[in-house]
């Protein structure tokens, strides 16, 4: 029986993370140019009733000014976002993710997740977040999330980890390695 426990939160964690952005793997200042970043996102939730753990790819492409930056990411789900300098080693970012696959029957909505950030560089090549996300998932309980991930980049090498806490208080927590060319 406790194996399925562990297949369900599984399953849930995939299902939450259809439409989540998990790693943000992104630091303060803009692409100045293109980017294209690979990687791959380990990912626990800690729950008191059944931990689940699993592995996300990672792929994003950035392009930008140095000042602005726009970017199309995925990990499961499809994430459009924008990044904003606002002073030397501190921007703002947006986005709107979408899943891949949307199982309805067309009178529910669409589900989405839509995920603000304030970026700081604290150290040569360390990036702190602060993220914010609104979930909202068609006949289930929508839900706010709260988080923050340390990145470090050693070029073109980036490794963050993170975490995000719902309503509920349970955390998930990642673990990402990626590479940037």
């Amino acid at each position: 029986m406790k194996t399925w426990g562990v297949l369900i939160a599984l399953a849930l964690s995939a299902l939450l993370t259809a439409c989540l952005p998990v790693a943000s793997l992104q630091v303060a200042e803009p692409v100045d140019g293109r980017q294209i970043v690979v990687g791959l996102t380990g990912v626990t939730a800690l729950s008191s009733d059944s931990p689940g753990a699993g592995a996300m790819p990672y792929l994003a492409y950035a392009w930008g000014n140095g000042n602005t930056e726009f970017s199309i990411s995925t990990q499961i789900g499809l994430r459009g976002g924008v990044k904003q300098k606002v002073a030397d080693g501190f921007s703002v970012a947006g986005g709107l993710t979408l899943p891949w696959l949307v199982f309805t029957d067309g009178t529910s909505g669409l589900p989405f997740t839509a995920d603000v950030a304030l970026l700081a560089d604290v150290a040569p090549g360390v990036t702190v977040a602060g993220r914010g996300m609104y979930v909202y998932m068609p006949d289930l309980a929508s839900t706010w999330l709260g988080g923050a991930s340390l990145l470090y980049r050693q070029e073109p090498w980036m490794f963050e980890g993170g975490f995000l806490v719902g309503q509920d208080g349970s955390p998930l927590l990642s673990l990402s390695a990626a590479y940037g060319f």
